[in-house]
């Protein structure tokens, strides 16, 4: 008997120390105990219950603007006042979104790139302070989002879901983008920047009608036709440089796969149905290069390929030296308003090349719905998670999504026929001539975390026309935003040297640096450095990504 109440008071102490410990327990880092929480939610679909109900960010009948006296930090640095041009005062977005949200806002720089880690961003993560909120793209982050949340820097979203209700009920009622944004468990890790059509693909090739008039062509379909259209501009108008393109976008966000779309290729991982290949290993990708390289070496290419950049690409196509750029949709529009006094100045677009006539376009630029590079997250260091949220989800909202997609009603856009619609100080404007520079001081919908609603409204009539010739169906064979086991980590990291490389060697083929006999020899050092097996885990990640 004594040994049974021994054992009973042993079983209640053992209680008492471990309800203890669980509160000590929910004031430490906020990664431990919401990770476990999350994950837990995420697997068994239990409704979120870590939010204290009387919590007033979590009330049903929460309204913004909040009380004005939580201060939130971030790492962004946003345009100083002093260098905004007059007619924005009062109107800038970074002020006007505080007033709408009631926060303050802590701007300590430290911005990281939409692509990879900056080494500003990565200094701030070493410091151990991080700010409330973190925009970052952790898909690029090495470990992905596992590692962000498993090492202690963001928290995972699932269990906070009545803090960002907008954002909660998009994800749950479109299957495509909680696949797109979460996990492979499940997870949420962060607020993602949802394209749409029209900013997916706002790259593509633009050419001068004008200069097509004059050498009695139409808009050139096949490889043949480009390859003819290019060489009369060279020979008959003396163009320096027929077609110009910046030679980064060779391998980057499928820039040029209209370019390479003939051969039914790209740079670098592309779908073919539900298998992925890599662009260099395929035959196709050969051919492209060598036609590439013949076009280069009859000056039909910029002899400037390797050196140009965005403004010289535009300088170029404004001022005539170029008949078919390969540009931006804004850039195209900028060569267009300088040339407006130009009677003669035409432009059109072109769709991507094909092989043979009456094919349809396949490839084109394209970015992923939700790319990572502009995602937003919440710190473990974050005192106020529902105030941070609740900024966030700003906006998903109705109202929200409308402020940070054209600016405040009245000022920069008003309903015409039930339509938001830019006005003149947006379209027309003497100060900041660039619309969609104008656009971007009053609101942003371009590098926030944001659904996208409407992108190219600033654009003039004739621009827009031009970029419907930039869409084919590169959606077919875009490879998805997925994210990596811990497992493969270390061989998705071999990728970098090899895509270095890949870019060194290409180009030189191209540029005829380097003879193209020796593309086998490339082929092998890309193989040796591991290529199949980068290729193996990107398979095994879309084959999970599938699955969600």
């Amino acid at each position: 008997m004594q040994l049974k109440k021994f054992c009973a008071v042993l079983l209640a102490m053992m209680l008492i120390v471990s309800c203890l410990a669980c509160g000590n327990d929910s004031g430490n880092s906020k990664s431990e105990s919401s990770a476990a929480g999350s994950t837990s939610k995420a697997e068994t679909g239990d409704e979120s219950q870590a939010a204290d109900p009387s919590d007033p960010y979590a009330a049903e009948d929460f309204a913004y603007p909040m009380d004005g006296t939580v201060t939130l930090s971030i790492n962004m640095t946003p345009t100083a006042e002093a260098e905004l041009p007059s007619w924005v005062k009062g109107h800038y977005f970074w002020d006007v979104v505080q007033e709408k949200t009631g926060v303050n806002l802590e701007f300590i720089g430290s911005a990281s790139s939409p692509q990879e880690t900056s080494e500003a961003f990565s200094l701030l993560l070493t410091s151990g302070e991080y700010p409330d909120i973190m925009q970052a793209n952790w898909i690029t982050f090495k470990g992905g989002p596992a590692a962000a949340i498993g090492d202690g820097y963001i928290i995972p979203l699932n269990d906070y879901k009545q803090y960002f209700p907008a954002l909660a009920t998009l994800l749950e009622e479109n299957e495509d983008y909680n696949k797109m944004v979460s996990m492979d468990d499940g997870t949420w890790f962060c607020f993602p920047h949802l394209k749409r059509d029209e900013s997916q693909i706002g790259t593509g090739f633009a050419v001068r009608q004008d200069f097509l008039d004059q050498i009695g062509e139409e808009a050139p379909q096949t490889v043949e036709e480009w390859y003819n259209v290019l060489t009369k501009f060279k020979t008959e108008l003396n163009l320096s440089a027929p077609l110009t393109f910046e030679s980064r976008w060779l391998f980057l966000e499928y820039a040029t796969a209209g370019l390479s779309s003939p051969w039914g290729v790209c740079y670098p991982f592309y779908l073919d149905g539900d298998t992925v290949k890599f662009g260099p290993l395929e035959e196709g990708y050969k051919e492209f290069v060598t036609e590439m390289a013949k076009w280069y070496s009859e000056g039909l290419i910029d002899r400037d390929l390797a050196a140009v950049d965005k403004s010289t690409v535009q300088s170029k196509f404004a001022s005539g030296e170029a008949g078919i750029a390969l540009q931006q949709i804004r850039n195209i529009q900028n060569c267009i308003v300088a040339n407006e006094g130009d009677a003669n100045y035409k432009v059109t677009g072109l769709n991507s090349p094909v092989m043979n006539k009456g094919d349809e376009p396949q490839m084109s630029h394209y970015t992923n719905t939700f790319d990572g590079g502009t995602a937003t997250s919440i710190s473990t260091q974050c005192e106020n998670i529902g105030a941070a949220a609740r900024f966030l989800d700003y906006a998903y909202t109705e109202e929200g999504s409308l402020f940070e997609t054209y600016g405040e009603e009245g000022f920069s856009w008003d309903y015409v026929d039930g339509v938001p619609t830019f006005k003149e100080i947006i379209t027309n404007n003497p100060e900041t001539p660039d619309s969609q520079a104008a656009r971007y001081f009053v609101s942003n919908y371009q590098n926030w975390s944001i659904r996208v609603i409407d992108a190219m409204s600033h654009l003039q009539p004739e621009t827009l026309e031009i970029q419907k010739t930039f869409f084919a169906h590169m959606e077919d064979y875009a490879y998805p935003t997925v994210t990596y086991t811990d497992e493969e980590v270390d061989t998705i990291s071999d990728w970098n040297d090899i895509d270095t490389t890949c870019r060194e060697r290409i180009l030189g083929f191209i540029l005829g640096n380097e003879d193209l006999s020796n593309w086998d020899s490339f082929i092998s050092e890309i193989e040796g450095m591991g290529i199949q097996d980068v290729l193996a885990v990107r398979q095994a990640a879309y084959d999970r990504y599938q699955a969600r």
